[in-house]
């Protein structure tokens, strides 16, 4: 239920005169917004061209059961399940959803592969956004973590916005970490991407710059973030951010914004395509060459998704002619909000070669699958789709993310539903691994603890784990990041947590 829309005209009509605008409400904007282009959606993914199942929160609620106990299916040796998150946030009563944990994003130090940082959303709204974005450090390769909220960034952490989301972090060179955000107010229009630098590590976090901040009620959406760390750049150290920005007129260009001190200060805004986008996803190669991935929508009612790439190799300034890597078919998981219309992104760190993931129902008919396209010359062309995920064809894959090892081993993380029976909401985290670049990839393992039941999740037009996933990897090894409902919380009830595996 959304509690503004549902609540604020009652009080309206008790305070006021029945003419009078109501207060502004980010939840109600965003509605208006996608009822007027159907297909796109804020905050989240996108169905082009799909009819949206019903996400009748009823249905849902009451899907809410206990979780029968799963069978332990066999899983691949030297694998251990860490929980990242700790619940730091207290309740309250804004209206969040109290112990959840969702989207969780992960970065490796490039200097130190022991050294992993961790961001998360904490105490969901339903109707979007956090009261917190969290972040996690380990020191000795996932195997113990330690926890803090972002400071002075919500009002719940001294800052001054009631909201955040979309949480990202990266490594930049010299021990330094950044975390990327949007933070925005639900009564009232004010919204930005902010950038939060850490000089320890990711051990302590200095006060949020602005990135940027959007005129009248314009939204800023999905933002991401790369740093430049290739010893050879003449840009290294740069911070490279997108997002897009959602407009009233309907407009939704991919924008992109740099730093050259560290992220003290940012570039103004550069639009890399002004077409309808969403789930821009930044990297830097070897070459110290930026590149960005996103999803352009296209038709006259936005039916249809494309993926697309550009690249910069003069630090952000000018931009190439955006490149069509495959036209993205979504269908999306029933009673769920995943990562359908977004899509992950990653380099070989010694080739320089980019591989691309997203879920997708080609190989199957309307059932997502995760597929992957990969290039070889730095972007200009690249190869046709083809199936990761290896469960059932009848059975759902989906919030892909991808990572390159030292060897040039391309893993593949993403969740799916092949325990489930019902092929609904028991849902296991999968690896997939290829050791030739990406053309063909050996059965994927259940890394997860045990089957664990989504229906536990947070609730966010349908029952929401988060729109992407992390997954990094070192030398050797690779570590997934992913919410599982696996433990109780102080309710006595599962609750969805983040956690970490380690695969060597």
């Amino acid at each position: 239920m959304r509690r503004t829309a549902a609540v604020l005209p009652l009080l309206l009509l008790l305070a006021r005169p029945a003419a009078t605008e109501p207060p502004f409400s980010r939840a109600r904007w965003i509605e208006q917004h996608e009822h007027e282009i159907g297909a796109r959606r804020f905050d989240g993914g996108a169905l082009p061209g799909r009819e949206q199942d019903e996400r009748d929160i009823a249905t849902l609620l009451a899907s809410r059961r206990t979780p029968v106990e799963s069978k332990r299916t066999p899983r691949p040796p030297r694998v251990t399940d860490q929980r990242v998150s700790a619940d730091i946030v207290a309740p309250d009563n804004s209206g969040a959803q109290a112990f959840t944990e969702a989207e969780p994003f992960l970065a490796v130090d490039p200097a130190n592969e022991n050294r992993l940082l961790a961001g998360f959303q904490e105490d969901r709204f339903e109707d979007g956004g956090a009261r917190a974005l969290s972040y996690a450090l380990s020191t000795d390769g996932g195997k113990g973590w330690g926890n803090g909220a972002l400071p002075d960034l919500t009002q719940v952490t001294g800052g001054p916005w009631q909201r955040s989301s979309d949480p990202w972090v990266a490594f930049g060179p010299d021990g330094r970490a950044y975390y990327v955000t949007i933070a925005f107010n639900e009564t009232n229009p004010d919204n930005a991407v902010t950038v939060s630098t850490s000089t320890d590590g990711g051990a302590t976090w200095g006060d949020p710059v602005t990135v940027h901040r959007p005129p009248g009620t314009d939204f800023d959406d999905k933002e991401a973030l790369a740093v430049d760390d290739a010893a050879a750049s003449p840009f290294r150290g740069r911070v490279y951010v997108t997002w897009d920005q959602v407009d009233d007129s309907n407009g939704q260009p991919q924008l992109v914004s740099f730093s050259q001190d560290g992220g003290q200060s940012f570039s103004a805004p550069i639009t890399i395509d002004p077409n309808p986008t969403i789930g821009g996803f930044p990297l830097v190669t070897r070459d110290g060459v930026v590149h960005v991935l996103w999803t352009r929508f296209a038709g006259a009612q936005f039916e249809r998704a494309l993926l697309y790439t550009a690249r910069s190799s003069d630090g952000g300034a000018t931009w190439s002619d955006p490149v069509e890597v495959a036209e993205m078919l979504p269908a999306g998981v029933p009673g769920m909000r995943v990562g359908d219309g977004i899509a992950a992104f990653a380099a070989d760190p010694r080739s320089g070669a980019l591989y691309a993931v997203w879920e997708d129902d080609r190989f199957s008919g309307d059932v997502d699958q995760v597929v992957l396209s990969r290039s070889t010359d730095g972007g200009d062309t690249w190869s046709a789709p083809v199936r990761v995920s290896d469960g059932p064809l009848d059975a759902a894959a989906f919030t892909p993310a991808v990572a390159v090892d030292g060897t040039g081993r391309v893993g593949v993380a993403y969740y799916s539903n092949r325990n489930d029976p019902d092929r609904r909401f028991r849902v296991d985290e999968y690896v997939a691994f290829s050791k030739n670049g990406g053309a063909a990839f050996a059965p994927s393992a259940r890394v997860s603890e045990q089957t664990f039941d989504a229906a536990n999740a947070a609730l966010s037009r349908g029952f929401f784990l988060g729109d992407y996933q992390g997954l990094v990897a070192g030398a050797h090894t690779f570590h997934p990041l992913f919410v599982a409902t696996l433990k109780p919380g102080p309710s006595g009830r599962l609750q969805p947590d983040v956690f970490s595996t380690i695969v060597k």
